[in-house]
């Protein structure tokens, strides 16, 4: 057998790497972090100059200046292309209001779960406000605009806290006699280990002791979320056309050498891999803080941080086939500070708006409006300067005249001494041509063009003179552009949702008493028509949420725009009354209990009601009931006196004439709650 690392940090000795698929190149340690730090510079070589490019799109987003000392006089205008900014913001808002729905999620259940799915839907609907999911999205997918990609780290939040623990540890043994080593207070003394913990017996026959012990326990919290950077973020190898190809990721961090020492101390990383690092600072101003402008002071001793690199490989390691692996190198002394069995629960998520075909990554929306921008920057630059020139035209002194500008300024209301009216003159300079005008209102069309909004989807008005329906025809297009790009994230969101379970499961998983439920959920699931009182003691287990479920994000296109979806709604109340009528199964479907209330709660979303809970909460459910049970009541004494001897009975053999009753048009659609 293999002898076992003595730290935990790795779960693989040198011996079991020279066993492995990889052992002509990795058979130890020091070998495998020589390879690891290969296989990372090797694909930030393969990235080029992509750091300045990125950096010069988040210039054009942030309104940055990009004429520097170039320009044609001093103090001359450098004005960036605004339509950079507008845009991605535009896009940007456009996608979070179709996307950020309530549910976030529609979950569907195969077989048995099926039952539970509204219960999994509304609890995670809850969860990812709690966790303030919105503004992580918000983020991401700003960064996924302007960046190649957006990259999301998903993780389970732990923290480490200090529980009373009781243990039946080994007893310390002579080795002479095999009997029990006794201290000075009589007491038999307890083995340990070589951190100086107590060793628990698991033989039953071997000599033991109870004794209580205060031990430090990871506790999981839930999701967590980081947005990484493109900068700090890179695939193995880099050129991958498909996820098939990937056999590895990679993300940078820095940490604080205090803090790679507690780590340490606790298991996490290696000591003496610790300890060669050595003190000196490796964060200094870098990729990731070029496109926010930030200028990293100097930093020494307990504030020195180091970068590192945390890589997830897929790897033949130990000759017992691939698996993943978790690796957390330093590429300055190329030093292996962890290897750990890689559990899957991290991951990475890619948010590609704009797919580029055969690579991985995507179009930024500011790379494909480039050339479009610099045409506008130039131009608004021309015109400014242009403007300037016009309005404060140089003045043509003769040489030897009288006035001095530093003596005299010229201002309003100021005198100006001369011999002769001709010894100054201002230098005529005609205005800015009208071509120049349509010049810049061509680069607002191409813009749209290349984007596919208009000015009424981003929210303004020109000058222009529209039809309705031309503004219609052009808004309904531009939806169908941002559609196209909610279909590119689809795939990511519902990885989300999957990912947000599997952990959330781990978490209840933990906690034995379960997690109390929230108000927000009990008063969901009581709008959803959910026996809340089904629910052992108000907490959650991890059994509740056991199952196979789908997660598909909610947001189309259409969830966009709530006045075209309140117009449509209102035609669609409009035709529902005759409909029922027409019909008496249409009737009898809108007059059960849960399509009201889910029609009840469309009408409330799509015309932005407050206060939905007062008719869909507990009290609007136990009035509705307590109606049911009012018209069950009256249909069954209206039935009995109907069938009563001489009530106008029909002869036998007779058929009963069909007739409807009439339908009570509520202001909001009828048949909601049936006839009265």
């Amino acid at each position: 057998m293999p002898r076992r690392p003595k730290t935990s940090a790795y779960d693989l000795t040198d011996a079991q790497l020279k066993a492995g698929r990889f052992a002509d190149v990795v058979d130890s340690h020091d070998t495998l972090a020589q390879w690891l730090v290969q296989e990372l510079e090797a694909a930030l070589s393969a990235r080029g100059a992509i750091a300045e490019r990125i950096r010069y799109y988040w210039t054009y987003y942030e309104q940055g200046r990009t004429r520097g000392s170039r320009g044609p006089w001093p103090d001359a205008a450098d004005l960036t292309s605004p339509y950079g900014t507008e845009f991605v913001d535009a896009v940007l808002g456009r996608v979070m209001d179709t996307i950020m729905v309530e549910p976030l999620w529609i979950v569907e259940g195969w077989g048995d779960s099926t039952s539970r799915a509204p219960f999994i839907e509304e609890f995670h609907q809850r969860t990812q406000e709690q966790e303030r999911l919105q503004s992580v999205l918000r983020g991401v997918l700003l960064r996924a605009l302007v960046e190649p990609a957006g990259i999301l780290e998903l993780s389970e939040a732990t923290e480490t806290r200090r529980v009373r623990k009781r243990i039946r540890a080994t007893l310390e043994l002579d080795p002479m006699t095999g009997t029990a080593i006794i201290d000075e207070d009589a007491a038999p003394v307890l083995a340990k280990d070589e951190q100086g913990g107590y060793i628990e017996a698991t033989d039953p026959n071997t000599p033991s002791a109870e004794v209580d012990i205060d031990v430090w326990e990871p506790v999981r919290l839930g999701p967590a979320y980081d947005i990484i950077p493109y900068l700090d973020y890179l695939r193995f190898p880099f050129h991958a056309r498909s996820r098939s190809e990937i056999w590895g990721y990679g993300k940078r961090f820095y940490r604080r050498l205090p803090e790679l020492k507690a780590r340490a101390a606790a298991g996490a990383y290696d000591p003496q891999a610790v300890e060669r690092l050595g003190d000196d600072n490796e964060y200094t101003t870098t990729s990731q803080d070029a496109p926010r402008g930030v200028t990293v002071p100097d930093q020494r001793g307990p504030t020195a941080q180091k970068e590192l690199w945390e890589m997830p490989i897929l790897a033949d390691l130990d000759g017992e086939g691939e698996r993943w692996w978790l690796a957390t190198v330093h590429p300055q002394s190329t030093t292996l500070l962890r290897l750990k069995v890689d559990d899957r629960t991290a991951r990475f998520l890619e948010f590609v708006p704009f797919p580029k075909p055969g690579s991985r990554d995507g179009y930024s929306l500011i790379e494909k409006m480039m050339t479009a921008l610099e045409e506008d920057t130039a131009v608004r630059n021309m015109r400014a300067d242009k403007c300037a020139l016009s309005i404060s035209a140089p003045i043509l002194r003769v040489q030897g005249a009288l006035w001095n500008p530093y003596e005299q300024p010229f201002a309003p209301g100021s005198v100006v001494d001369v011999r002769d009216t001709n010894e100054l003159k201002q230098f005529e300079l005609s205005d800015v041509p009208a071509s120049v005008n349509v010049w810049k209102q061509d680069v607002r069309t191409d813009v749209e063009r290349l984007i596919g909004l208009n000015d009424v989807s981003v929210g303004t008005q020109t000058q222009e003179r529209r039809t309705l329906g031309e503004v219609q025809l052009a808004a309904g297009y531009s939806e169908v552009r941002v559609k196209a790009i909610i279909a590119a994230i689809q795939e990511s969101l519902e990885e989300l949702g999957s990912a947000r379970h599997e952990i959330w499961k781990r978490t209840l998983a933990a906690q034995q008493q379960g997690m109390p439920i929230p108000s927000t959920l009990m008063a969901g699931l009581d709008a959803r028509g959910i026996d809340t009182g089904s629910i052992a003691d108000g907490r959650i287990t991890a059994q509740m949420l056991e199952g196979q479920f789908w997660f598909k994000a909610r947001g189309s296109v259409d969830t966009a725009n709530l006045d075209r979806q309140a117009t449509n709604l209102s035609q669609l109340l409009a035709t529902l009354g005759p409909l029922m009528q027409l019909n008496p199964m249409i009737r009898a479907i809108f007059s059960t209990p849960q399509a009201a209330k889910a029609f009840v709660e469309q009408i409330l979303r799509v015309y932005r009601w407050p206060d939905k809970q007062a008719f869909l909460g507990s009290e609007a459910q136990a009035a509705m009931q307590q109606q049911q049970q009012q018209d069950q009541m009256l249909q069954m004494v209206q039935g009995m006196i109907g069938g009563a001897p001489g009530a106008g009975a029909e002869a036998p053999g007779a058929p009963a004439p069909m007739v409807e009753p009439p339908i009570e048009q509520p202001p909001m659609g009828g048949g909601m709650m049936g006839a009265r």
